[in-house]
C-alpha cells in the first residue's frame, strides 16, 4: 500500500479532527520523529489563522511565487524538501507573465507548511517555545496567566501567546503541576504521549512515566481522556492511572498532597502504614527502600515532614517505630 505523504496527514487532520481515523495517522507519524511535532504545531497554527512574526531579510512575497509556480507547473519535478507534495490536478494556463493561482486547499495546504519550514529557519522565533530542565525544578507564567512547575528531568511545550477558543500545552516528558487560570470562554488542555486533560479553571499534576500517565488532581476538577476513548472526571484528591500497556482507568483518593511533594516541600502520613510511607520517600527522594522484617509493612507512622534531609527522616522513623535504617548510597534497608 502506499504510504500516505507526510502532509497529508496533517492536512487530513486538520480538516476532520473529530475522525478517529486520521488521529491515529497522525499520532503514529508524531511517533515516527521528535521533529513533526513541530512541524504539525506550525502548520496547525498557520491553518487556524495564526500570524508569524515578520522579518524584514525574507521575501515573503518572493517565497510565494516561487511555490505558486512549481506548484502550479504541467510537469511537478520532485519538491527539495522533507514534505512532499500532493497529486494535483493541473490548473488552466494562464497567460504568459502572471501567477497561476493554487486550485484547491491541499495545494495551499503544502505551499503553506513548506514556507512554515523555512520561515522557522529563517526567523528562528517559533511560534511554540520548549522548556526543559535537568535535575532542578523550575516554574513559568504562560500568556494567560497559567503557572507551570516542573519537575526535574521535564520538557513541555507552549504557545507564545494563546490564539483562538483554546489554551493548550504539550508535556513531552516528566512531570508538571499546573495552576490554571480561569477562563470559562477558554478551554485548557494538557496533551501527552497517550492522554489529554482538559480543564476550564484548577490546579493539578500530571507525570508521564515509562509505564504511563498519571493525573492527581488538587483543587476544581478535570478530564483526563485515555487514548482508547475512555475517560474519567477527577476531583480533588483523586489520581488515575493509565498505563501503556493497558486498557483501563484505575483511580484511587489521597487523604494528603504528598504526590506533589516535589513542589511543595511537604510531606504528612497520619496513621500511614509504612509500606505507603517508604513508596512516597522513594518517589520524593529517588531512593530504593527494603523493608526487611516481618510485620514491618503494617507498622503505622502519624508524622509531617518539610523540606528535611533523608538522613533526618530516617532518623525520626527509627526513633518513632522503632526500626534500624541502613542507607547506602540510593539504597535504604529498614529492619
Amino acid at each position: 500500500m502506499k504510504q500516505q505523504p507526510d502532509i497529508d496527514v496533517v492536512i487530513r487532520y486538520l480538516e476532520e479532527p473529530g475522525n478517529e481515523e486520521h488521529k491515529r495517522s497522525l499520532d503514529e507519524w508524531l511517533q515516527l520523529d521528535a521533529a513533526n511535532l513541530d512541524i504539525f504545531l506550525e502548520t496547525k497554527a498557520l491553518w487556524q489563522g495564526e500570524v508569524l512574526p515578520a522579518a524584514a531579510s525574507y521575501n515573503i512575497s518572493q517565497q510565494w511565487q516561487l511555490l505558486d509556480t512549481q506548484l502550479t507547473a504541467a510537469a511537478i519535478p520532485p519538491v527539495t524538501t522533507t514534505i512532499q507534495p500532493l497529486p494535483v490536478q493541473t490548473a488552466p494556463a494562464k497567460e504568459k507573465g502572471r501567477i497561476k493561482p493554487l486550485v484547491t486547499r491541499y495545494w495551499w495546504a503544502a505551499a503553506a507548511a513548506v514556507l512554515v519550514v523555512v520561515a522557522v529557519t529563517l526567523y528562528r522565533q517559533p511560534l511554540y517555545i520548549a522548556q526543559q530542565t535537568a535535575q532542578n525544578t523550575d516554574s513559568l507564567l504562560l500568556p494567560d496567566g497559567t503557572r507551570l512547575y516542573l519537575n526535574a528531568h521535564t520538557t513541555v511545550k507552549y504557545p507564545r501567546r494563546f490564539q483562538g477558543n483554546s489554551r493548550e500545552i504539550f508535556v513531552q516528558q516528566g512531570e508538571v503541576f499546573v495552576d490554571v487560570k480561569h477562563m470559562p470562554e477558554k478551554p485548557f488542555s494538557v496533551h501527552l504521549k497517550n492522554v489529554d486533560v482538559e480543564v476550564l479553571g484548577t490546579s493539578f499534576d500530571v507525570k508521564e512515566t515509562k509505564q504511563g500517565v498519571k493525573v492527581f488532581v488538587q483543587t476544581g476538577k478535570v478530564k483526563a481522556v485515555y487514548k482508547n476513548g475512555k475517560s474519567v472526571i477527577l476531583t480533588p484528591g483523586e489520581e488515575a492511572e493509565m498505563l501503556l500497556a493497558g486498557t483501563t482507568i484505575s483511580t484511587r483518593h489521597h487523604r494528603n498532597n504528598n504526590l506533589i511533594a516535589w513542589k511543595t516541600g511537604h510531606l504528612t502520613f497520619v496513621d500511614a502504614p509504612l509500606s505507603e510511607v517508604t513508596a512516597v520517600l522513594e518517589d520524593y527522594y529517588k531512593v530504593n527502600i527494603v523493608l526487611k522484617g516481618d510485620g514491618l509493612a503494617d507498622r503505622k507512622l502519624l508524622a509531617t515532614f518539610h523540606k528535611e534531609s533523608l538522613s533526618e527522616v530516617l532518623d525520626i522513623l527509627s526513633k518513632t517505630l522503632q526500626v534500624k535504617a541502613i542507607q547506602k548510597d540510593s539504597l535504604v534497608e529498614i529492619y
